[in-house]
């Protein structure tokens, strides 16, 4: 469920440690009734997805710089988030998962991960489709080589779409500065790397050419721009959320579940209503 306006808020709610309903973490918002099974199988799906395309960019080249590149950390990040949703759904179809104030740890770790992945992801793909990307390079590329891009900087973003449509996992404001955080750490990453004498595969002294801290205000607006568009994007996707549970709890949801059972009244003759 969404956050909307509350009275108070406390540090605790910085974090992702808790949350009244387990339930939104194991059922999807589009069924009527409380069975783990719906969502289980979409989960199985995405991350049969997810890690096809983590394992298929590994085996396609792999080499000691991978991991400079922000759209291989989105696809550790986007497999991780998951195989760790699988995970919950999994537990949650062995043993019921009980409802408390604090969420077990591993049902923390998805939440954390789904609040950077679902905006970073989106953010990887518009990076690269409106800065990187060049028609050219498709006469010297592989079909498969091609084939890579689509599937890490496009069906990452369908993977995570998907999550967060079909899920009840909720996304908070607060949390704004999980994916922010990790976003300017990245751009932290970079210019350490660039002053540390550190290239890309080519020898280049940067990661990527749009990114180039020989031009420090250009790298710095494109840094704050980027800044900029994460935060429109994590709106936007609050936005979507909030309207996913509204209209979901208004026409699919069974929400007589959550109502507390209330005994007859001993006072009132039977037959009479």
């Amino acid at each position: 469920m969404v956050k909307f306006f509350r009275k108070s808020i406390s540090i605790s709610d910085f974090w992702v440690g808790n949350h009244e309903r387990l339930s939104d973490f194991y059922l999807t918002s589009w069924q009527p009734g409380d069975s783990v099974v719906p969502m289980l199988i979409v989960r199985v799906l995405l991350a049969c997805v997810a890690t096809g395309i983590f394992v298929w960019s590994l085996t396609s080249g792999v080499s000691s710089y991978w991991l400079i590149y922000l759209t291989n950390w989105g696809l550790l990040l986007v497999t991780s988030m998951t195989l760790s949703g699988l995970l919950i759904s999994i537990l949650g179809v062995c043993h019921k998962l009980k409802d408390g104030s604090d969420l077990p740890w591993y049902i923390s770790m998805y939440w954390f991960l789904y609040n950077i992945c679902i905006a970073i992801a989106i953010m990887i793909t518009g990076l690269y489709w409106i800065l990187l990307y060049n028609p050219d390079d498709q006469s010297v590329e592989s079909p498969e080589v091609f084939w890579l891009d689509v599937a890490t900087h496009g069906l990452n973003s369908c993977v995570v779409f998907a999550e967060v449509i079909l899920s009840r996992t909720p996304l908070m404001l607060l949390h704004i500065y999980q994916p922010l955080g990790l976003g300017l750490w990245y751009a932290a990453f970079t210019g350490i790397y660039y002053a540390a004498g550190g290239t890309d595969s080519f020898g280049n002294p940067f990661i990527y050419a749009v990114l180039d801290w020989r031009q420090p205000l250009r790298a710095g607006i494109i840094v704050a721009a980027s800044a900029a568009s994460l935060i429109i994007v994590y709106t936007s996707l609050w936005v979507l959320t909030l309207c996913r549970d509204k209209i979901s709890t208004a026409l699919v949801r069974t929400t007589s579940l959550n109502l507390p059972f209330t005994p007859p009244d001993q006072h009132v003759p039977i037959g009479i209503v």
